[in-house]
């Protein structure tokens, strides 16, 4: 069988020669309920509705393709339809679609938890649990505030300023809600909130959540655990630039030694194909019945051979043969283009679609990852490079080998220090998590703008954003508050994102 980076090169010359289920957006008075929270029936009923707007949330195309396409190793094809054009062209608006789905979804979610934690902790002072049940909603309640937590994140990490501590009072963060109180007059809705405010209240979270959350951490969890808490809490650390607390975290899951890394070809494709492998931190629960977003659709169809958004050329050359993930992440197809040919190309192939969620075809349907055991050394290692010195540089290295290592046993470990090691984290982590969601808020959290990777071929691609340059100073680093936000909410008025 041919190898992948032979034949991109290979079409590259042939080429020369010739939705989501989007939640509606409810104002800040009509978030619907079916039951108030009188039992732990009632919490329970609640958290499943919780896990189904986290996992909207997760795998979106508002939010996931809009920031993938807004990144620069995803390339649409002469087929392309404008879908996230306003993102890929880097033109956003403040009417713009994706952005508002996100906002929207994030504090519908947000009402969700709000509901839970609100209930819960009114059962609890009236003593309306009964003792049995006393465990389990304690449970649910800290699974409320991590959830919460994570929408919150979601939103400053798109809607706000990179977070830096010297600055984070002055500038803006999010409307803060913590209750469930439904109100018609819009004078009670809130403003912004600073963006110190935003992640003191997200930390507050993830220490409510620590206190109440029980669920022990195992491979595969399909729901919230300890394991999945102290992965998230290393990634909000890094991206706080807390690199401690970072690496205080990251280290812990990896000498946990419960999840181990993938060395072996055939296991790794099956974490992708089937939804199984040791490395799962937390994969979000799905079933024929309760299906998230076909991610893959978008990247692969075997039956029309229509796919419209193809990988960078560039992302495919930093592999190595003999890397395992080469032939997991991509595979090369036949497509059809719109000038009537059909060429093999290269394919993103990390949503290939798990048998066991077939309906009657392939759907291209996975389940949602939302923590791996490969981040948390990508994190360790970027921590311990950021904190500086020798002998950090070394435990970075040696960090980051241990996953090269596992990636590709061919490689040899040989210590690099300073711009060198800084640009082989980067680019581990872009070879690592390419495509899951990661790519444009490691860019933003850079700071250093960014000039769009080079597509297989030209000659086969959409005319518009190739080779795209993005400042620093972008201003839509930031994605815009919503229109319909703006004009709903009075407090907000005047607090509209520069550019917008």
């Amino acid at each position: 069988m041919k190898k992948i980076k032979s034949l991109i090169l290979t079409s590259a010359c042939i080429a020369l020669t010739l939705t989501s289920c989007d939640m509606d957006k409810y104002p800040y008075d009509s978030i619907p309920v079916e039951n108030a929270v009188e039992s732990l029936s009632d919490c329970q009923n609640l958290r499943n509705g919780m896990y189904r707007d986290l996992r909207i949330i997760s795998s979106s195309f508002s939010g996931f393709m809009a920031q993938e396409m807004q990144a620069d190793c995803l390339i649409p094809t002469n087929n392309y339809g404008n879908q996230w054009s306003n993102p890929y062209l880097w033109d956003m608006e403040s009417s713009d679609s994706d952005a508002t789905t996100v906002w929207n979804n994030n504090y519908v979610t947000i009402a969700q938890c709000n509901l839970i934690i609100n209930g819960i902790l009114r059962l609890e002072s009236e003593g309306k649990l009964a003792s049995e049940d006393l465990a389990d909603a304690k449970n649910i309640l800290g699974e409320a505030y991590m959830v919460r937590a994570m929408c919150y994140y979601d939103l400053a990490t798109k809607f706000c300023n990179l977070y830096d501590a010297n600055t984070a009072e002055e500038v803006l963060g999010i409307p803060l809600v913590d209750t469930y109180a439904p109100a018609a007059d819009n004078s009670t809705f809130p403003p912004r909130s600073s963006l110190a405010a935003t992640y003191s209240f997200i930390l507050s979270d993830i220490g409510n959540a620590e206190s109440n959350l029980s669920t022990t951490g195992s491979q595969g969890a399909v729901y919230l655990t300890t394991d999945a808490l102290t992965a998230f809490k290393a990634r909000v650390a890094l991206w706080m630039k807390d690199y401690d607390t970072a690496l205080t975290n990251a280290t812990a899951l990896i000498n946990s030694q419960k999840y181990p890394l993938i060395s072996n070809d055939q296991e790794f494709k099956q974490m992708w194909l089937n939804d199984t492998g040791s490395e799962l931190i937390c994969q979000l629960f799905a079933s024929k019945q309760e299906l998230p977003t076909a991610m893959g659709s978008w990247f692969l169809d075997e039956i029309t051979r229509n796919q419209t958004i193809l990988p960078a050329a560039d992302i495919i050359m930093k592999y190595e043969e003999t890397d395992i993930r080469l032939n997991t992440y991509f595979t090369m197809a036949p497509v059809n283009f719109a000038n009537g040919a059909t060429y093999e190309v290269a394919c993103v192939n990390k949503y290939p679609g798990n048998p066991e969620l077939y309906t009657g075809a392939n759907n291209y349907t996975n389940k949602v990852k939302i923590f791996r055991i490969a981040e948390m050394y990508l994190i360790a290692a970027e921590a311990y490079f950021m904190k500086g010195g020798a002998t950090n540089e070394l435990n970075a290295y040696d960090t980051l080998f241990q996953l090269m290592s596992a990636r590709d046993a061919s490689l040899r470990s040989q210590p690099v220090s300073g711009e060198i090691l800084k640009q082989l984290i980067r680019t581990e982590r872009l070879k690592e998590l390419c495509y899951e969601g990661f790519r444009w808020l490691d860019l933003k959290r850079y700071g250093e703008g960014f000039t769009r990777m080079a597509s297989q071929a030209d000659e086969l691609s959409y005319n518009f954003g190739l080779n795209l340059q993005v400042s620093a100073n972008d201003h839509q680093w930031l994605w815009p508050i919503p229109q319909d936000e703006i004009e709903a909410n009075p407090q907000i008025k005047n607090q509209q994102n520069p550019g917008y």
